[in-house]
């Protein structure tokens, strides 16, 4: 029992002296849409040094972790990263996330959906088929990732050169723990089609970066495709991928504050209760992120 207790206090030890050299960061994030939506992200995070050598190649080397509090009106999970930056071009990701929902009508009249199991059958009553209720089990996910990304200005130096890229890849398994098979859910207020699945995800960003006040715009395009259900023991057919169309314009108030606004238009199934998987493209809403930077 003594050898255990001195392996822990010089494992505390270890640690605390390697976050003591850390590079922290506190941001506090307050989102809001034209669908009403809104939510808190409370983010601190933590870069280490890591395989640094002496080339420009490698003298950046560094893990970063980084948690994410989420709350929002039907809504709260945390999510962790750990971030791994291997040459300024790129970096690998692993993590997990966790939350759970709750539902309920806003005035009696408007419904949200936090979470719950899809047995929605009528198309015309938008409270139909939303089975569970507060806190009705759990959605989590692990998930692991690659980005590869440019920036002009590493070869043209210069404030107004900074031409940016990036790519990245995601595999992650997404489940909630209510739902069983091939059973369908709701989650976050969308059109209800996840399911327990291995999925694929990618975001493509390209964007311009300034030293102004916009201090940056940009278009991104993401997708998400379940390809793999494992409680089923089968693939997952003829869904094709969620595509949404972003486009991102960033405000910069000073040092702690900025504003950034989101348009997006998504590839959503025309009706999602038929079972063809039909999809045509519309606009979905604008979101606006402000962020302070803490410390």
């Amino acid at each position: 029992m003594k050898k255990i207790i001195m392996t822990a206090v010089f494992a505390a030890f270890i640690a605390g002296a390697a976050f003591s050299e850390a590079e922290t960061g506190v941001d506090l994030s307050f989102y809001a849409s034209t669908r009403g939506e809104m939510q808190i992200n409370f983010v601190p995070q933590w870069k280490f040094p890591f395989l640094r050598g002496e080339s420009p190649l490698t003298s950046g080397n560094n893990i970063t972790l980084k948690l994410d509090a989420a709350l929002s009106p039907i809504w709260a999970g945390l999510s962790g990263d750990a971030v791994l930056t291997v040459f300024p071009f790129l970096s690998f990701t692993t993590g997990a996330m966790a939350g759970t929902g709750w539902n309920y009508d806003l005035f009696g009249k408007v419904p949200l959906v936090g979470l719950g199991l899809n047995s929605r059958t009528n198309a015309d009553d938008p409270n139909d088929g939303v089975t569970g209720n507060g806190f009705d089990g759990a959605v989590w996910d692990v998930h692991a990732g690659t980005a590869v990304q440019f920036d002009i200005a590493a070869f043209f130096p210069g404030g107004w050169n900074h031409v940016v890229m990036q790519i990245y890849n995601e595999l992650q398994y997404f489940a909630y723990t209510k739902a069983r098979g091939d059973e369908l859910w709701y989650y976050l207020g969308d059109d209800g089609m996840n399911m327990n699945a291995f999925r694929h995800s990618f975001d493509l960003f390209a964007g311009y970066a300034m030293p102004v006040f916009v201090d940056l715009a940009g278009y991104q395009l993401s997708g998400t495709l379940p390809f793999y259900n494992a409680e089923a023991g089968s693939g997952v057919r003829n869904r094709g991928y969620s595509l949404t169309h972003a486009f991102i314009v960033n405000f910069k108030i000073n040092k702690s504050w900025s504003i950034m606004t989101i348009a997006r238009v998504t590839n959503g199934f025309k009706d999602p209760i038929t079972g063809a998987y039909e999809r045509e493209w519309r606009f979905d809403r604008v979101q606006f992120i402000a962020t302070w930077r803490i410390k």
